[in-house]
């Protein structure tokens, strides 16, 4: 199952036939035997009082992994989202019948959910997207072999505008591949966006896809991407956390960490957003490596954690004369627009600038297909999570701008959001990037005006 460091990855496509999951030729993922999700429940639970959140609590520490939050129990009257294993199920719903705690059953069938997500293609449908890149399917998932392929063929597309390079290998030798949009300039401020450093957030980096697609190659009639694209320097990070996404893949569709072994246990990985250099090891985050959210032996002990950091931090610090306007990380899922800090209830000074600008953004997402985000800082509207990304952007680097992104939806799919969802978040998050960016653009040119004032 583990591999070693340092091996080079090619795309494996496999024949349903071959791998016992069919018949005939079609394409299915994954060939391997993986972990099921078969009549697993995800249900979604309001608790009303202290009482309730302990004894979900209680439970969780009685069950461990067959019994996942997919949201957290923080404060009373928030919902809650737990997947419970089918061997579980006969003990706690009788349990939290008995204690008045109310729940509704979002799907009782996980795995239905997760075999409407895969693609089925047939031989003749499958394309070297590395020739062809206009022949990728933005209205599908897609393996990280089929991303960074069409990636490479994004350069001669795009040149010289744009490169496309990595920013360094992952602990099991993949390379993390970034794309810069717009040419460099020491004029052009930069915006930055990763999605995907927790592995099972597929909409992430399909909405990381989506919105490279329409900055490389807009409309014609797109006066607004053709000023972005010439006003600033993107950078965009689709697979932040390459060997987790290929193990959602091949055997875990809903692994989280990232892929490291541990010296001293068996379970595997850290959560990547828990490993910044940050108030580092603070609430929300766990010292035991089986823990979902356990932080690591150190910060920045994952090479993904830290090929971003060097690259952002030697870059746009030290190298661009603080360019760095804007830091969007994309995850899922909640329909959060989420502002620092997430290692205390506090805000920053400029925490009014931070909403103003959000609000903005997730109400231009609103009038493209009607989603509803709500805006406010990580610990306050969500929970408490320290050594997170967003908040080493503004905590370290002194990003004014920065951003956790939770996509959609609000739990009816959760994790396991259908295909059909990835076009319309992909066009909101586009429209909320607009709408960011030009608000900085125009925020900067008062302040360059400001200055030639007083100058």
């Amino acid at each position: 199952m583990g591999t070693e460091p340092g091996m080079k990855w090619r795309r494996r496509m496999f024949s349903d036939s071959a791998s016992g999951l069919g018949i005939g030729n079609e394409l299915a993922y994954p060939p391997r035997h993986r972990t099921t999700c078969r009549v697993h429940h995800v249900i979604r639970l309001k608790p009303k009082h202290e009482s309730h959140l302990q004894l979900l609590k209680s439970l969780k520490n009685k069950h461990g992994e067959q019994m996942e939050f997919w949201r957290k129990p923080t404060i009373p009257l928030q919902d809650v989202d737990v997947r419970l294993s089918p061997e579980v199920i006969p003990g706690i719903l009788p349990l939290l019948n008995e204690s008045g705690l109310l729940y509704d059953v979002m799907t009782d069938d996980l795995e239905s959910l997760v075999s409407a997500e895969r693609p089925k293609r047939s031989v003749a449908d499958v394309v070297d997207v590395t020739e062809s890149p206009d022949n990728f399917s933005l209205s599908s998932y897609h393996t990280y072999d089929e991303i960074s392929d069409w990636m490479d063929g994004l350069i001669d597309k795009c040149k010289p505008d744009c490169d496309v390079f990595s920013i360094g290998d992952t602990y099991e030798g993949r390379p993390m591949k970034i794309i810069r949009i717009g040419k460099e300039s020491v004029r052009r401020p930069v915006i930055w966006i990763d999605a995907g450093i927790h592995a099972r957030e597929w909409i992430a980096p399909a909405t990381a896809i989506y919105i490279i697609s329409k900055l490389i190659d807009p409309d014609k009639s797109d006066r607004i991407a053709r000023v972005l694209a010439s006003r600033y320097t993107w950078y965009i990070l689709p697979v932040a956390n390459p060997d987790g996404y290929d193990y959602t893949w091949t055997m875990d569709r809903l692994w989280r960490k990232t892929r490291s072994h541990h010296k001293y246990s068996p379970c595997r990985g850290v959560d990547g957003n828990r490993n910044w250099d940050f108030h580092w090891g603070g609430e929300g985050t766990s010292d035991l490596p089986c823990n979902e959210d356990y932080r690591g032996d150190e910060p920045f002990s994952e090479p993904e954690t830290r090929n971003i950091a060097r690259l952002v931090f030697d870059e746009f610090l030290l190298t661009l004369q603080g360019r760095l306007a804007v830091y969007l990380s994309l995850h899922s899922y909640g329909q959060y627009w989420l502002t620092p800090w997430g290692y205390t209830y506090n805000v920053p000074p400029d925490y009014p600038d931070l909403v103003h600008l959000g609000t903005k953004a997730t109400e231009a997402m609103r009038r493209t297909h009607g989603s509803r985000y709500q805006v406010g800082s990580s610990a306050r509207i969500l929970y408490l999570a320290a050594g997170g990304s967003d908040d080493w952007a503004k905590g370290v680097l002194g990003v004014k701008y920065s951003y956790t992104v939770e996509l959609c939806d609000t739990g009816r799919h959760g994790f396991i959001l259908p295909p059909h969802y990835i076009t319309t978040t992909g066009d909101e998050m586009l429209e909320a990037t607009r709408s960011l960016s030009l608000s900085v653009l125009r925020e900067r040119r008062r302040a360059a005006r400001k200055r030639r004032r007083y100058t």
